[in-house]
């Protein structure tokens, strides 16, 4: 058994139906239906907003018993969406992506790293109820006042304490042994007040020290490199340079 599942939440709530299974924090859901992330949501929503930046998933922001939120279904990449953009092969409901991602995130969260807070996590078997196929949703809290790394730097330049401030971060979740599977610009989120976040932690692991350990780190910066990489080649105007890497980095290698 998994640290992150050995550090389950006593609080959490657990709702099952013939089709779905909704894995839930009582301080921001009172007595959800079990389908509540599969069909309901963006029905309930006070107002609702598609997100178009960022990953491959779908995914809005709305505002729902008196939260701000992102929901967030679940999709696949590749060449295998143009055949199953969605769907998903999995019986063991604690092995399914959504509630993966749900654990590690109220786990981070314990550990007072900066993420949001996961709300709901959602598994629906998909097209029937006893099938090993699922569709899968997850609801997190919606930070206030943030920006992508990427939607910033299509605008201006980072501060040098910005630039550290982003190594800093990295480097508390790789201490903590976190391994974020697509750590990229979009998945990087500052405030208005210098704070740093990670989000979208799909195929995220908590890996524990090991001889590999400084190879998966340096790999993760390396995929974080070539994301800023690309988008300065999408843009006409990204205020990206080796200095700003070398900011990040020394701040990170302290």
């Amino acid at each position: 058994m998994s640290q992150i599942q050995q550090n389950k939440n006593q609080s959490e709530g657990v709702i099952h139906n013939n089709h779905c299974s909704l894995l839930y924090d009582p301080l921001f859901l009172n007595a959800p239906q079990a389908n509540l992330l599969n069909h309901d949501i963006l029905q309930q929503a006070t107002s609702s907003e598609r997100i178009t930046s960022g990953g491959r998933g779908q995914a809005w922001f709305i505002e729902i018993n008196g939260h701000s939120a992102v929901y967030r279904k679940y999709m696949r990449g590749g060449l295998v969406a143009r055949l199953i953009q969605q769907t998903y092969f999995g019986l063991n409901v604690e092995n399914t992506r959504s509630v993966k991602e749900w654990r590690m995130l109220q786990w981070m969260h314990g550990q007072g790293l900066p993420v949001p807070q996961a709300i709901a996590a959602s598994v629906c078997r998909w097209p029937f109820g006893f099938s090993p196929f699922y569709r899968a949703q997850i609801l997190v809290q919606r930070i206030s006042n943030v920006q992508t790394l990427d939607e910033i730097l299509t605008q201006r330049e980072l501060t040098s304490t910005q630039w550290q401030g982003v190594g800093e971060c990295i480097r508390r979740f790789h201490n903590a042994g976190v391994y974020h599977a697509d750590l990229n610009a979009n998945n990087i989120l500052l405030n208005t007040k210098g704070s740093v976040y990670l989000v979208d932690f799909d195929k995220g692991e908590l890996r524990g020290k090991s001889v590999k350990t400084e190879t998966w780190m340096e790999e993760n910066l390396q995929r974080l490199k070539r994301s800023l990489l690309k988008q300065q080649g999408v843009h006409q105007n990204y205020f990206f340079t080796q200095t700003c890497w070398q900011l990040l980095i020394d701040a990170y290698r302290v």
